[in-house]
């Protein structure tokens, strides 16, 4: 049986204030209160901060809350298992996306996910890099690309390919590339600074893999977005994913060069933290995305 004043402090720490916490779990706030100062004592540690109407956890204590809340949803999906109730998804998800995809994609899928389980609240981290999970409690991640070896639980969604690209006017002002060697006397758009020194691999129709050197100039955006506004807009070639340009390329305001020849798929990943029993909302939320990924041009689902 789950601690009164775990699951007290638990829930102070995600919603802010003790008032919160109580009205949230139809207690009285003095008896949250009550029971948190009795947790810190037991455990000989200052857990929370204090200060008005806001509640905020001490280095300790959210320590202490990251390390506690996954047990307690092993509890619950524990107990909703052995009791053989259909556990409905609820309480609090965290997902973590790169920016461009999560706002394109996750955050409608995460709005759809709460529309069905209403009782189910979400964060959603959007962040250029990959985030930490077990430093900041994120249940989910969505990740393109190889993953480092760990204990992480990755479920493969989908390849993700790519494709170079480059307007009509632009073509028209500087010749359409009819040979991949070609690519290396025209402007291109690059997501990175660091991408102008990197060769552009391509893969021709008879296997032959190719390394082009790209002109050093040209304008690098890293964000997917702006990175496609500038191609359209007609300031060079660019070779990014195929889901960023598909409806681009369906309405001719981008133009596929060198359709033949091929580039190294990513891989597209939902990342969870490993656990004997998976929460509900975890399970039917990587559910839901592999779900939804099938909808997506530019996107090869996996079967």
């Amino acid at each position: 049986m789950k601690k009164a004043g775990e699951v007290a402090f638990l829930k102070v720490v995600e919603l802010g204030s003790i008032r919160a916490a109580a009205r949230a779990l139809n207690q009285d706030p003095s008896g949250i209160s009550r029971r948190i100062t009795q947790l810190e004592k037991r455990l000989g540690t200052r857990l929370v901060d204090r200060s008005g109407n806001i509640t905020t956890a001490t280095a300790q204590g959210q320590l202490y809350y990251e390390r506690l809340s996954p047990i307690v949803d092993q509890l619950d999906a524990l107990e909703a298992e052995v009791s053989g109730e259909d556990l409905v998804p609820g309480g609090l998800l965290r997902v973590t996306s790169a920016i461009d995809f999560g706002q394109e994609f996750v955050a409608d899928w995460l709005l759809d996910y709460r529309r069905k389980y209403p009782a189910v609240e979400f964060d959603l981290i959007l962040a250029s890099g990959f985030v930490d999970l077990a430093q900041t409690g994120i249940d989910v991640a969505l990740r393109a690309g190889n993953l480092p070896d760990s204990s992480l639980i990755a479920k493969k969604l989908a390849d993700v390919p790519r494709t170079l690209v480059a307007s009509p006017e632009y073509l028209r002002r500087r010749g359409t590339p009819v040979d991949p060697a070609e690519l290396a006397h025209h402007d291109h758009v690059f997501f990175s600074p660091g991408n102008r020194q990197q060769p552009l691999e391509l893969t021709g129709p008879d296997g032959t893999v190719v390394h082009i050197k790209r002109a050093p100039g040209g304008v690098a955006i890293n964000s997917v977005r702006s990175a496609v506004k500038a191609v359209v807009d007609g300031l060079g070639i660019h070779t990014g994913p195929l889901w960023a340009f598909s409806g681009h390329i369906a309405r001719g305001d981008v133009v596929p060069i060198l359709p033949e020849y091929t580039q190294r798929q990513l891989p597209l990943y939902a990342v969870r933290q490993p656990s004997v029993i998976v929460p509900a909302r975890i399970s039917s939320f990587v559910a839901h995305v592999a779900e939804r990924v099938r909808t997506v041009d530019g996107l090869n689902a996996v079967s």
